[in-house]
């Protein structure tokens, strides 16, 4: 029996979100045509003060000038991360099940569909939110780096994972509640040499958003970075 069929028959290759079968040459992490169509699409990269752009906001009233404030050009996300909808075992299997190929296959369909709404145009950089370097290890990949990857081979726009780094290991933001997330992530980025982002258009992509104190938190320590303008992609959006 060759290889491939003893793969095959003991690892199968399934859908993330159904478990279906689909097949040994189908890329790993793609979901079936079935669970493509019925992803929970925001469509929010047309729509300004979206959900994802208010969590940026804080809440603030004035979503428009909060965002100005950050520098932040336009933020959505490709997904809700919805309660009872199987996209959270999908989320959860990439995160904690060593299948960051999930992240680089929704990457890829988040950029081919956000590309039409000319999400991407006038952007130079892409910046995967980092891990600290010991969770790293631990986990043996960044899924944001992958869900990067994937943006990045559809648009030609490079990424960069060398200028912003985790100086602090924080617990866990899904285990903090209120003013204690934002405790949490609070002084946690640094951004190495800055002057080499001085005016550049970057975005900023995440696997999740909350209340977006993560986000918050590398952005700001981003602001050093002087005349840069930032747009934020984050995979999921939760509801």
């Amino acid at each position: 029996m060759q290889p491939i069929m003893l793969r095959s028959l003991f690892f199968p290759r399934c859908c993330p979100m159904c478990e279906d079968y689909i097949g040994e040459k189908t890329p790993a992490g793609l979901l079936c045509t079935r669970c493509l169509s019925e992803l929970p699409r925001t469509e929010q990269a047309q729509k300004r003060h979206n959900s994802t752009e208010m969590a940026l906001s804080g809440m603030k009233r004035d979503i428009a000038r909060a965002l100005k404030v950050m520098h932040i050009k336009q933020a959505a996300a490709f997904l809700f991360y919805e309660k009872d909808h199987p996209i959270r075992q999908v989320i959860h299997a990439m995160k904690y099940a060593d299948q960051p190929w999930i992240g680089y296959q929704l990457g890829k369909q988040a950029a081919i569909e956000m590309q039409y709404a000319d999400f991407f145009d006038e952007i130079d950089l892409i910046i995967p939110i980092p891990l600290h370097p010991k969770r790293l290890r631990s986990r043996g990949y960044n899924q944001s780096e992958y869900i990067a990857r994937g943006i990045s081979d559809v648009t030609g726009i490079p990424i960069d994972t060398t200028h912003v780094t985790r100086k602090r290991n924080t617990p866990k933001q899904a285990l903090q509640a209120g003013q204690d997330r934002k405790n949490n992530v609070a002084d946690a980025f640094i951004v190495n040499h800055p002057e080499q982002l001085y005016h550049s258009r970057i975005l900023v992509v995440d696997d999740l958003v909350t209340t977006g104190e993560t986000m918050r938190a590398c952005l700001q320590a981003m602001k050093i970075c002087r005349g840069a303008e930032f747009s934020v992609l984050a995979l999921c959006k939760a509801q």
